[in-house]
């Protein structure tokens, strides 16, 4: 048996009986197994720290501000190895409305607790991020529709993309944005002064984006559809319609939150006009919110542009949040060292890094790479400095 063999070799094993399970299933993933194995993998894979280094680590201050962040993406949200990872400070997942509300005024939250708690029970901590606006293209089958079925039946309107069957809200839609709020709110009274929870990405839109651009570039009449279509009250989309829309949102997750930190991921912040960032990240600081961006690549940030300029004057007032927008199997994406550097020019406090590329580092994985490892030790030191 290969529980006896590994004991006689003196290699460290923990044999769990699952009662009437079979060779596989769901009790395999339910939150008392997950949970042992990240203790296991806590125990077994954590940092080794020298003996001479054990005093002045424990006199440091646990959790100080900042670090890197699990990414986890659909297909690898639920592998553990990357808890035991000493330089992975915590994760971020994401939720779609339509999966927590799925009846009206009904709320589930238990998927998204149960994703937490390997990692807290590891001493990690989280991020959350609610999905208002994403693409049926996408792995995750609640990306086609992250809007509740139920608020559709209500009268709320929502493009539907021609090919891959998006379906968009239009968040301005008077029936869409009361409800939305007091989703906000619901999240609020669950998790606001969460002890394990970092902040919670509100983002309205996509990125601050009315909806994903990326369904352009394969279906380029959607743009077209979007604009034209009417809301409930028979508004149609215009780019200052948008910007007060999305102060709104802002708004309404600064009444509900009060503990908590809130974030904002800033993008171009509109359809046809001029973008809407600097405005936008002003009002989201004023506000006290976190602001950051998706996409960060190597490359990032090396000339002082407009928006690297005023995310390090927004850094000595809030913390930044940035996020790789591809793994480093993208050769855009350059080397995860690359993207470290870059996460440091542009003074970056919190950055999600892809998950596979986290796996990469950490030992034991089956993909280890030595190189991988050495660059999310480099950013976990520069990023909580």
């Amino acid at each position: 048996m290969l529980y006896t063999a590994l004991l006689k070799e003196g290699v460290p094993v923990q044999l769990e009986i699952i009662k009437g399970a079979g060779h596989g299933g769901p009790e395999f993933t339910s939150p008392e197994i997950i949970g042992k194995v990240a203790a296991f993998f806590g125990k077994y894979l954590e940092e080794e720290v020298p003996a001479g280094e054990k005093g002045d680590r424990q006199g440091k201050e646990k959790n100080p501000e900042g670090g890197l962040l699990y990414f986890a993406t659909y297909k690898e949200r639920d592998l553990l190895p990357a808890v035991s990872n000493p330089y992975v400070k915590g994760a971020l997942f994401s939720i779609y409305w339509s999966q927590v509300e799925q009846t009206e005024n009904i709320y589930d939250w238990k998927h998204i607790e149960n994703l937490m708690e390997p990692w807290i029970r590891s001493g990690k901590k989280i991020a959350l991020r609610i999905m208002w606006s994403s693409d049926a293209e996408w792995p995750d089958p609640a990306a086609k529709n992250p809007t509740p079925q139920w608020l559709i039946e209500k009268g709320a309107v929502v493009v539907v993309s021609p090919k891959s069957k998006s379906i968009v809200p239009l968040m301005w839609d008077p029936i869409s944005k009361k409800h939305a709020e007091r989703f906000i709110s619901k999240l609020a009274e669950k998790f606001d002064g969460h002890p394990d929870i970092l902040f919670i990405d509100i983002t309205p839109g996509a990125e601050t984006n009315p909806y994903r651009y990326r369904i352009n570039s394969t279906e380029p009449v959607f743009k077209d559809v979007f604009k034209n279509t009417p809301a409930s009250n028979g508004i149609k989309y215009s780019d200052n319609l948008w910007i007060s829309t999305m102060k709104e949102y802002i708004e309404a997750g600064a009444a509900s939150f009060k503990k908590t930190r809130l974030l904002v991921t800033l993008n171009r912040g509109s359809l046809d006009g001029p973008p809407s960032f600097m405005e936008i990240g002003s009002y989201c600081v004023e506000k006290g919110f976190m602001v950051g961006q998706n996409g960060i690549r190597g490359t990032s940030y090396l000339t002082d542009t407009l928006w690297k300029k005023a995310f390090i004057e927004w850094s000595g007032k809030t913390p930044l949040y940035f996020e790789m927008g591809a793994s480093t199997l993208s050769e855009k994406t350059g080397s995860l060292m690359e993207v470290m550097k870059a996460a440091e020019r542009v003074r970056c406090t919190y950055l999600g890094v892809y998950a596979t590329d986290v796996l990469k580092g950490t030992k034991g994985y089956y993909s280890y790479s030595s190189d991988y490892e050495e660059a999310l030790k480099y950013g976990a030191a520069v990023l909580s400095r």
